[in-house]
């Protein structure tokens, strides 16, 4: 059995998606219906199936620096053998002609590449064979219907791809080396399509405490905090290293978010442990090298953008935060350590109706 070069992506940027092959044979790839691709492949291997077909562009909010869309085709049924396809795209996929490029296991694509593992009886083989997409095909999108709004709702991306892949194979110490053998690859994908909302938050903190300087790694979430208002929460890194736990965990509590700019109240540890307590708005801060928990004395937020999710679509909430934060020591002794935090962030909304599956990094 051939063993595949790993494709590890950094942070939230890479993904997967999945697409089940049907093993429906056809004369060839012609106009499929929603949620199908019809696929032809020559060369090397043979094999003209229908499989399922969707994707997702992965939005992230307020910046197109780490948009990315994807698409794949994955045959489950042990039966037939473990087929799949993968388009990576960097950015938004739109209506348009579009040049494939090299795809090489490893490296973080800067322009849009295939990969495809073709194994078992469904692809005529003993053993699976991983192919990489080489310079010169062509990706035309001729519709790209999305959801009215990011969320649970899927739309439609059609068109054709046409590539030729040249296999790859784990070498002497890992190292992954070509084979020689080549493929062509014909497909006319008619994708369910889905778009999903990411955060961009960036966080700066001076003063007391372990973690001080730029956030050099972020995520968040806002959440309904069970008692009229909404969290707005986040864990960011600040050295090179990005681990779980993260440096620090925060959250923002703000009772019926709006446009607008607002006094951050200051809160004790007694208040912070009762929400019949709770102030409208206040902030706090958790780190994981240090016991002390970190409460608002005061400070200003702006919100310039609230879209309130609905049970099909996200929301969104965009604004900036400053904080003066005071270091408890337990519940009644102040530490006598202040902490500034400075945040700047764009967090969707998770729909009432739910929330998106987790999306996992590809790794083969």
């Amino acid at each position: 059995m051939a063993t595949f070069p790993v494709m590890k992506w950094h942070s939230l940027l890479f993904i997967c998606f999945v697409v089940v092959a049907c093993g429906k044979d056809t004369a060839g790839p012609e106009p499929a219906d929603p949620g199908r691709m019809r696929v032809q492949i020559s060369g090397a291997v043979q094999l003209t199936s229908e499989w399922q077909s969707y994707g997702q562009f992965r939005d992230v909010l307020a910046t197109d620096v780490g948009d990315v869309s994807g698409m794949i085709g994955q045959n489950l049924q042990p039966s037939t053998g473990d087929s799949s396809f993968t388009l990576l795209f960097p950015g938004r996929l739109a209506t348009g002609h579009f040049a494939i490029g090299r795809y090489v296991p490893g490296v973080v694509p800067t322009v849009p590449v295939v990969s495809v593992l073709l194994n078992g009886p469904a692809a005529g083989l003993g053993d699976a064979k991983f192919f990489a997409s080489l310079p010169g095909g062509t990706l035309e999108v001729t519709a790209d219907t999305y959801p009215p709004r990011p969320g649970l709702d899927v739309g439609v991306l059609r068109g054709t791809l046409t590539f030729n892949a040249v296999g790859w194979v784990t070498g002497p110490g890992g190292t992954p080396v070509e084979t020689g053998e080549t493929i062509t690859v014909h497909a006319t994908f008619a994708a369910h399509w889905y778009h999903y909302l990411f955060p961009n938050l960036s966080i700066t903190l001076s003063g007391a405490g372990p973690a001080i300087g730029t956030s050099t790694f972020s995520t968040a979430e806002s959440v309904d905090d069970d008692h009229g208002g909404r969290f707005v929460e986040w864990s960011s890194d600040f050295g090179s290293v990005h681990t779980f736990p993260h440096d620090i965990s925060a959250e923002l509590r703000v009772v019926a978010p709006s446009v607008g700019t607002f006094g951050v109240a200051p809160i004790t540890p007694t208040q912070f442990a009762d929400p019949a307590m709770w102030p409208a708005i206040y902030t706090a801060l958790f780190y994981r090298d240090d016991p002390r928990l970190a409460l608002s004395t005061g400070g200003t937020l702006t919100v310039t953008q609230f879209v309130a999710p609905t049970d099909e679509f996200y929301g969104e909430i965009h604004g900036t935060l400053t904080s003066r934060l005071a270091l408890w020591t337990d519940q009644t002794t102040l530490s006598g350590d202040t902490v500034n935090a400075s945040v700047t962030f764009a967090v969707q909304l998770w729909p009432l109706g739910g929330i998106p599956a987790a999306v996992k990094p590809f790794v083969r």
